[in-house]
């Protein structure tokens, strides 16, 4: 087989076909990057690196969660991601004199340092009980030009190179995870459970200004991208974080009304990611349902997300993006124990298209930068097509009879 470009490669793969070699994505999208943690966790740094760059520019990294916005173009070219990804400048976060930080842009959200990483730790909506507390609170400016130089950015990635162009919007955080950094996680879920109609009424009002956020964006962008992240966790390591049946009460509709409305910005064949932490096995073919076209993370050591299963149970339904596990293997092992860890993985989900290698997440700042490169070599050597059947244990019982944690 010919050799196939980025894109090419990534639309065959989604669209179920085998191109000449498995897609890879490293920060091709913001859910397949790396993270920067200073002063200890520089990760990002290390890996540069251990790769002989030594005039890289300093590195960047977003207001929460430390992923890094601003990765070298010659490491995503040297460990072959076929995938770039393309954001808004939204205005970032205030740092207050005690150094924590407030994002106003994003309704409030408080951040601080948390260990290595800055997440939010204060929950300004945690008071909210009634629709007159919706109503009084201090909802930002949404008018503020968030487009400078991003629209250039977007049509040149498209027509002046191959790479599947993935755009992503702080918008595709509202109303869920929103909702829990804006609330807390606890109240978030109670919510659901004693307050029903405060909770589809504060849904209602952050889905309003998600959406607003993602029509500024995507009306601008969206004729350059051939895929879109959405997201938000639906999953704990054991299982969902919610039933089926309050997954299709008080998640699913807003979901639908978030794809549907992202949808009318983009190009007919542009597809649409979903990503999710933890054990989303229960709630996969509801997804599939509303057009999800590619599901991120699919962590491989949480409840029912062995590769071999979501293969055999949706792999002609849905492509899977990432299943390099970040939690043991990539780590913890040896660089010879990551590359065999890799050629199981390719060859549980290669088969026929519908694959993408990525790291089920993030690469945190645990992982040693020889692993990092020894991953994507080997999926660059295992991924060529036709890829052999899976012999032996599979790729979980592999990492588990490692015994690395």
């Amino acid at each position: 087989m010919k050799e196939m470009t980025s894109r090419e490669r990534v639309y065959a793969a989604i669209n179920h076909r085998e191109p000449d070699r498995v897609p890879v994505s490293f920060s091709g999208t913001f859910d397949t990057g790396i993270t920067e943690c200073p002063p200890d966790g520089r990760i990002c740094s290390e890996l540069y690196q251990y790769l002989g760059i030594t005039d890289y520019a300093p590195v960047e990294y977003a207001d929460w969660f430390n992923i890094v916005t601003n990765v070298d173009e010659r490491v995503a070219q040297r460990l072959r991601s076929d995938m770039r990804w393309i954001g808004p400048n939204e205005p970032g976060a205030i740092v207050q004199a005690d150094g924590t930080k407030t994002w106003p842009y994003l309704c409030g959200i408080r951040i601080k340092k948390v260990g290595y990483y800055d997440e939010p730790f204060e929950w300004p909506m945690r008071h909210m009980t009634t629709k007159d507390d919706i109503d009084a609170y201090p909802w930002p400016d949404l008018s503020v030009d968030i487009m400078d130089g991003v629209v250039e950015r977007a049509k040149y990635l498209h027509e002046q190179t191959d790479y599947f162009v993935v755009g992503e919007s702080p918008g595709i955080i509202f109303p869920f995870a929103a909702y829990a950094v804006l609330c807390g996680m606890d109240k978030w879920l109670t919510d659901m459970k004693i307050r029903p109609q405060f909770y589809h009424q504060l849904c209602e009002k952050l889905l309003e200004i998600g959406t607003a956020i993602n029509d500024q964006f995507f009306r601008g962008v969206g004729q350059y991208l051939d895929g879109v992240m959405t997201q938000d966790d639906l999953g704990t390591q054991v299982g969902g974080l919610i039933s089926h049946d309050d997954y299709l009460e008080f998640y699913h509709p807003y979901t639908k009304e978030i794809v549907r409305n992202i949808k009318k910005h983009l190009r007919p064949e542009a597809k649409i990611i979903r990503h999710s932490c933890g054990s989303v096995y229960y709630a996969i073919a509801d997804l599939i349902d509303l057009r999800v076209d590619v599901l991120h993370g699919v962590q491989p050591l949480a409840r029912n997300m062995e590769p071999w299963r979501l293969k055999r149970e949706f792999g002609d339904r849905i492509t899977f993006l990432g299943g390099l596990d970040i939690q043991q293997l990539l780590p913890l092992a040896t660089p010879d124990q990551v590359r065999e860890g890799v050629k199981k993985l390719i060859a549980e989900y290669g088969s026929g298209g519908g694959y993408i290698f990525a790291p089920a997440h993030n690469i945190e700042p645990d992982t040693p930068p020889e692993n990092i490169v020894s991953a994507y070599d080997a999926a660059f050597e295992y991924g060529r097509y036709p890829i052999p059947e899976a012999t032996g244990e599979s790729y979980v019982d592999y990492i588990g009879a490692l015994k690395l944690h």
